[in-house]
């Protein structure tokens, strides 16, 4: 019987000041002796991965990570961390990057658009709100190589393929702009997310309609031959509910919304080594 265990990673596996302490180390190299896929799944793109985890001192290529995949941009790519290869994308054609982006633009929202998988880096933007959302200053600053700044849809329509086209909202609008995103792009994937930068703003993601943490593992998990129930998984944001309801067994960090608490099996914060409490409580006793 094969098993798998998925685990976030900003605010559940990643402590606070961006690092993986040394005891979920250990339980995630536990899981690969005793014969256990173990994943990763992400909102970050993989360049922002791969940055993240050579800043903590790991190589790009997680060959010294203790995991075998990577579910990166929230599902909209899969890399398998022993070769090296991606092996699923998904994209927005270009008529989709207009009809998302005529949207977003009667809004006035502050928005990006990404390459396709793996040229993902890579990135326009529409900055309609001035000063007024530092986070999506902030943003544009990490992107700065990659990054041009646009102002009118005709730059967007010779854009062509995107793997998402992102937009960053200040927290006091964040969840109802959201609300109606998702309402107005209801044939796309729209996934909100706590901002990583701020911690306060909400990202609000489009992507192509096959884009979601949850069927990205269950991609992986049907490649593997692994049954839904024998997945486990854990998270402690917006865009990991789908995920945690899909998985057999679901836990959150108890730094989690309180309302995550009444559905999932609670462990200890991101800083208090939640990820190795729950691999301890399923395949220690």
């Amino acid at each position: 019987m094969r098993r798998m265990f998925v685990t976030d990673l900003d605010g559940t596996l990643f402590t606070d000041d961006k690092r993986i302490d040394n005891m979920d180390l250990d339980a995630l190299e536990y899981l690969g002796e005793i014969g256990i896929v173990r994943s990763f799944a992400t909102g970050r793109s993989l360049y922002s991965f791969q940055k993240a985890v050579e800043k903590m001192g790991f190589d790009r290529s997680c060959k010294d990570l203790p995991v075998d995949y990577v579910v990166f941009s929230t599902g909209a790519g899969i890399m398998e961390c022993e070769s090296g290869n991606i092996i699923n994308s998904y994209s927005l054609n270009s008529e989709d990057v207009i009809r998302i982006t005529d949207y977003l633009d009667t809004l006035d929202l502050d928005y990006m658009i990404h390459r396709p998988v793996p040229d993902t880096p890579y990135c326009i933007y529409r900055q309609q709100s001035e000063s007024r959302n530092p986070d999506f200053a902030s943003r544009i600053e990490l992107y700065k190589d990659f990054c041009t700044k646009i102002d009118y849809q005709e730059e967007i329509r010779e854009f062509g393929q995107s793997t998402e086209v992102l937009a960053i909202v200040p927290s006091d609008c964040g969840h109802r702009t959201a609300d109606m995103v998702e309402q107005y792009l209801a044939d796309y994937s729209v996934i909100r997310a706590t901002s990583p930068l701020d911690g306060r703003s909400i990202w609000i993601e489009v992507f192509n309609r096959s884009v979601s943490k949850s069927k990205a593992v269950s991609w992986l998990a049907q490649m593997l031959c692994i049954e839904r129930q024998n997945v486990i998984s854990i998270g402690n944001d917006y865009n990991d509910l789908d995920m945690l309801h899909w998985a057999g067994q679901g836990f959150v960090v108890d730094n989690a919304p309180e309302t995550f608490k009444e559905t999932f099996v609670v462990v200890a914060s991101n800083n208090e080594c939640g990820v190795s409490q729950a691999i301890a409580m399923l395949y220690k006793n």
